[in-house]
């Protein structure tokens, strides 16, 4: 590890193959979820559903993967990350496959909702994995490249899904999908290496007794542990409103807002997700390298405010061209708030219950991605497109001063955890 301030790129966060693969097997599962967004609605609808039952198989995922995240992680503390990053992108696949045979809508939505269970688990393994690999004074720029990853893969499965479900039928992309996953599954079991292995050099001792797995009563006092560390309920908080924000300001009252308020055709709704899109994708790295070099908070507080701001003005823009330039001042803003949270993770994470901590945070991600577009919609139908942007920014908001009243968890020195109060 070097110093915080050392010059690191993207190309060279990326020769580590220990980076390289969890951000190759996210791209690839990220493009087999954007190949087969686009047609889940249609899929639903080929079986003769309304659109309520059909808007049901786009949230059981989402409820699923809600509902196992507390448990995910200390599943993968007890089991390890490689047993169960492999468990979980199977069982993703293997629903997929399912849903894509089903004969019926109800069987469709059941085998959806299990792939939910695997998502989570998935990921929580990937994260606590690049929790115990990435040096701290790097884990901002690794995370704004992981994202990055993420949101290139969801982009460009878009289109191809359109054309593969135009070429051979609505079911066609569930099959596509069930083959990344297993392609990712052989790429995890081929080149990635233990983490466990990993770090044993650097910490044999430390990794002792401690981070044996001692049941399910060891895991609830950790969990106990991290909730008490306030450091730990800023992350929590932090997560949750970004992915409020996001699933409830940019996925739900942006094309509402846009048809309906500003009468815009899905072209030109789609070019303004362009425009935000863009935006975030520009800062992402500049904005996690300048996180590890300077700390977290100062590149938080002015990009949540930023982003509060940007979000409550959308609701007020008078033209489609306003509203453009509005979004994207506001993906200048969440691009450089995006790898904040996982790194702020990563400082105050304890050592030997990374799973745990990562369930959790992912729990509470999870829970502003579900809850944010039911309060935006409701918002938007009961009060108006201003009042429900406002809404969507005020947990921002929130986290911004949390933010600013915890200490910083970023130390300098190389490789010490952040300065947050221990955990008991």
């Amino acid at each position: 590890m070097g110093a915080s301030g050392e010059k690191v790129s993207a190309r060279l966060i990326l020769s580590d193959r220990a980076v390289r693969i969890p951000v190759l097997l996210v791209f690839v599962i990220m493009l087999g979820f954007g190949i087969v967004a686009p047609i889940l609605p249609l899929y639903a609808r080929s079986f003769g559903v309304g659109y309520d039952a059909a808007s049901l198989l786009i949230s059981t995922f989402a409820f699923a993967r809600l509902v196992f995240d507390p448990v995910a992680g200390p599943v993968v503390d007890r089991y390890g990350e490689r047993l169960c990053a492999v468990t979980g992108v199977v069982f993703v696949g293997a629903s997929s496959f399912l849903a894509g045979l089903a004969g019926s809508f109800p069987l469709v939505v059941l085998f959806r909702g299990a792939g939910g269970l695997g998502s989570s688990l998935f990921f929580a393994a990937l994260y606590s994995y690049l929790l115990k690999v990435v040096p701290r004074n790097r884990m901002g720029r690794t995370m704004s490249v992981f994202y990055g990853a993420l949101n290139v893969g969801i982009i460009a499965g878009g289109p191809i899904g359109g054309v593969v479900a135009h070429v051979w039928g609505l079911r066609s992309p569930l099959f596509l999908y069930a083959g990344l996953c297993l392609l990712s599954g052989v790429l995890y079991l081929r080149f990635l290496p233990d983490p466990n292995s990993r770090r044993e050099d650097e910490s044999t001792t430390a990794r002792g007794a401690d981070s044996e797995p001692t049941g399910w009563r060891a895991t609830r006092a950790q969990v106990f542990a991290l909730l008490r560390n306030p450091s730990f309920i800023t992350v929590l908080a932090l997560n949750t409103a970004f992915f409020w924000v996001v699933a409830g300001g940019y996925d739900t009252l942006l094309p509402l807002f846009g048809k309906e308020g500003l009468g815009m055709s899905t072209v030109g709704i789609g070019g303004v997700f362009a425009v935000a899109v863009a935006a975030e994708f520009i800062v992402l790295y500049p904005a996690g390298s300048a996180s590890d070099r300077i700390g977290r908070k100062p590149v938080l507080i002015p990009a949540l405010t930023g982003l509060a701001v940007f979000m409550s003005a959308a609701g007020w823009a008078g033209s489609p061209l306003v509203l453009a330039g509005l979004m994207g001042l506001a993906g200048l803003a969440s691009g450089s708030a995006a790898s904040g949270p996982a790194a702020m993770l990563a400082d105050v994470a304890p050592e030997g219950g990374s799973g745990t901590a990562v369930g959790l945070f992912r729990f509470f991600g999870d829970l502003g991605f579900v809850l944010g577009p039911l309060v935006g919609g409701a918002a938007a139908g009961a009060f108006g497109f201003k009042w429900a942007f406002a809404l969507m920014a005020a947990p921002v908001l929130v986290a911004m001063v949390m933010v600013a009243r915890t200490p910083e968890t970023l130390r300098r020195e190389a490789g010490e955890r952040g300065t947050a109060a221990p955990l008991d």
